[in-house]
C-alpha cells in the first residue's frame, strides 16, 4: 500500500484528502478534511488576495499538512483553482506556501480544471449518450460536455459562488436583486457554452450541488449515509430558491440540510443550478460528491505518459475510437491511404518529424463525431480529438489531430475557425498538407467498400496523376476528384485520377 495526500485549494474553501492505493492501482479514503477559508473573497473588486484569506488559508494547509504527516504519506500533491489563478498576487502566494511550508502547489488551468472535474465524474458514474458535468467552486464555474466517456467541450465560466454572492447587497436580497443576478447567470452560461442541446445526464458537483442533495433528503424525511449519485429534480431547485429567497442568513442558516457556512452563498449557487439545468432542458441533477478531488487522485496515479512508443500511441487513438464506435473498415483504410499518399509527397514539404503519424491517427479517427451525430460530424469529431486523452501526444500534437480530421470535409480551413486561426503559421502549412491528403483519401473510399487496393502517385510539372489499383473504382474516382482542392491548394498541383484506364481531371471551380 502507498498513501497519497491530495489537496484542492479553492475559492470558497481547502479540501483534503488522504487516499490508500494498492499495488493494482485501486484506491480508497481513508481521512478527509475541509475548511472554509474564503481564499477569493473580495477578489471581484480588488483582483488581488487579501492577507486576512491568505493567513487563513496557511494556517488550514499547515493543518492539514501534519494530518498528512500522521498518515506517513508517501506523496502530497496540491492543486490552487480559479482564486490563485487569477489573482495579481497568486503567484506571491504560491511563493509563500512554499516558503512556509515547504508546500508545492500546483495551479491550474482553467482547461485542466474541467479536464480533470470529468476525469472524476466518468470515473464514478455510467456515461452514455451526450452528458454534461457542472462543477460549481466559489470563483468559477467549470462546465464540461462529453459524448460517453470522452470530452466534448470545456467552458470556464469567471464567477463562482463566493463571487456572484457579492452582486447581492442585501441579506435577504430583494427580488430585483435576484432577477438582475438570474439573468447574469443565463448570460454568463449562454456566452461560455458553446452547445446548449440536451444531454442525457448532468452530473453536478461542489458544495452547492451537495447542498442541495442534502436538503432534497432532509424534507422528505430521507436519511441518508452517502449523497453519490442522488437525483434531484429541478421542481426541488425552484422550491428551495423560493423557500430561501425571503429569509435571512440567519434562518437560512436553520434549514434542515443546509450546512451553516454555506447559508450565505446558497441561493447564488442556487441560481446558477436553476439556470443550468434549464438551458439544457435538464429534469434532473445527479449529485458528484467527490468532485475535481477524484479527479486529482485518478490524474496522479495514472502512468507516466512521458515514454510511449510509435505503436502505443495508435494502440491508443484506436481504443478511443472504439469507444466511440466508429467504422472501423472504413477508417483504418483510409488512414492507410493517406499515409500511402503521404508517402510519394516531396520530403522537402515536410515540416514535422511524426508528421506520418499525426496524419495516421488523424485519418483513424476522423469519424468519431458520428458517435454525436451525423450533421457537422467533422465539427464533433475536432472537439473530442482535442479534449482525448491520448497518451505520448503533446497538447500541441492534439489540436494539430484535431484540426487535420475537422477538415476531412465541409470548409476549407479558414483563419476565421478558431481551430486553424490560433495555429501557428508553421502549424497551419502542416494542417493545409495533411488534410489535404486526409480529405482526398476520404473521398477515395466513397463507397465505403475499401475497393482501392493500391495508389501511386506520378508528379510532373504542375500537376500530379494518381493511379489506382482496385475493381469498379468510379464512385471512388469521382470521389477523389470531389475532395481533391485541399490537395491541389496545399501541393499546388492540379491533380488527375486514373483508374480503369480512363484518366479524370478534377472540375475547375472558378471561385477557387
Amino acid at each position: 500500500m502507498t498513501r497519497l495526500a491530495v489537496i484542492d485549494v479553492g475559492s470558497n474553501s481547502v479540501r483534503f484528502i488522504v487516499t490508500s492505493v494498492d499495488e493494482d492501482g485501486h484506491h480508497r479514503t481513508i481521512d478527509d478534511e475541509r475548511a472554509q477559508t474564503r481564499l477569493g473573497e473580495g477578489l471581484a473588486t480588488t483582483g488581488a488576495l487579501s492577507h486576512e484569506a491568505m493567513d487563513r488559508t496557511a494556517e488550514a494547509l499547515s493543518r492539514m499538512l501534519r494530518i498528512a504527516a500522521n498518515h506517513q504519506v508517501d506523496r502530497v500533491r496540491a492543486v490552487a483553482t480559479a482564486a490563485v489563478r487569477r489573482a495579481s498576487n497568486g503567484e506571491g502566494f504560491v511563493e509563500r506556501m512554499h516558503r512556509e511550508l515547504g508546500l508545492d502547489i500546483e495551479v491550474l488551468s482553467a482547461h485542466e480544471e474541467g479536464r480533470l472535474v470529468f476525469l472524476g465524474v466518468a470515473h464514478n458514474f455510467e456515461l452514455d449518450g451526450r452528458v454534461a458535468a457542472l462543477d460549481i467552486g466559489g470563483g468559477s464555474i467549470e462546465f464540461v460536455r462529453g459524448a460517453g466517456r470522452e470530452i466534448e467541450s470545456i467552458a470556464s465560466l469567471p464567477e463562482g459562488v463566493v463571487t456572484l454572492k457579492e452582486r447581492l447587497a442585501e441579506d435577504p436580497p430583494s427580488r430585483r436583486e435576484l432577477k438582475t443576478l438570474r439573468k447574469h447567470v443565463r448570460t454568463m452560461l449562454s456566452d461560455a457554452v458553446p452547445d446548449t442541446s440536451p444531454v442525457s445526464a448532468l452530473v453536478g458537483s461542489g458544495g452547492t450541488v451537495t447542498s442541495l442533495g442534502a436538503m432534497s433528503c432532509a424534507v422528505r424525511g430521507i436519511k441518508y449515509e452517502n449523497l453519490q449519485g442522488l437525483e434531484v429534480p429541478l421542481s426541488d431547485v425552484v422550491h428551495f430558491t423560493s423557500l430561501l429567497r425571503d429569509r435571512s442568513l440567519e434562518a437560512r442558516m436553520k434549514v434542515p440540510g443546509l450546512p451553516k457556512y454555506r447559508a450565505d452563498i446558497i441561493l447564488p449557487g442556487l441560481v446558477v443550478v436553476r439556470e443550468a439545468m434549464e438551458l439544457l432542458g435538464s429534469n434532473h441533477i445527479v449529485v458528484n460528491t467527490k468532485g475535481i478531488r477524484e479527479g486529482i487522485i485518478l490524474d496522479t496515479l495514472a502512468p507516466s505518459r512521458q515514454k510511449v512508443s510509435a505503436r502505443d500511441r495508435r494502440r491508443a487513438a484506436l481504443q478511443f475510437a472504439e469507444r466511440l464506435q466508429f467504422e472501423s473498415k472504413h477508417s483504418r483504410h483510409v488512414a492507410n491511404t493517406a499515409v500511402s499518399i503521404w508517402e510519394q509527397t516531396d520530403p522537402s514539404t515536410r515540416v514535422l518529424t511524426n508528421e506520418r503519424q499525426l496524419l495516421e491517427i488523424a485519418g483513424i479517427l476522423h469519424d468519431v463525431g458520428y458517435f454525436i451525430a451525423y450533421e457537422r460530424h467533422h465539427m464533433h469529431s475536432e472537439h473530442l480529438i482535442r479534449h482525448a486523452d491520448l497518451p505520448g501526444l503533446t497538447p500541441r500534437e492534439l489540436r494539430l489531430v484535431a484540426a487535420i480530421a475537422r477538415y476531412h470535409r465541409g470548409a476549407l480551413p479558414k483563419r476565421k475557425h478558431e481551430s486553424y486561426g490560433d495555429l501557428t503559421e508553421e502549424d497551419r502549412e502542416v494542417v493545409r498538407r495533411l488534410a489535404g491528403i486526409l480529405r482526398l483519401a476520404d473521398g477515395l473510399d466513397r463507397g465505403r467498400m475499401q475497393r482501392v487496393k493500391s495508389v501511386v502517385l506520378d508528379w510532373d510539372d504542375g500537376s500530379c496523376l494518381l493511379k489506382l489499383q482496385g475493381t469498379d473504382l468510379s464512385v471512388e474516382a469521382h470521389g477523389g476528384l470531389d475532395k481533391g482542392l485541399l490537395f491541389e491548394k496545399a501541393y499546388h498541383t492540379r491533380l488527375s485520377i486514373e483508374s480503369g484506364g480512363r484518366i479524370d481531371s478534377r472540375e475547375r471551380d472558378p471561385a477557387a
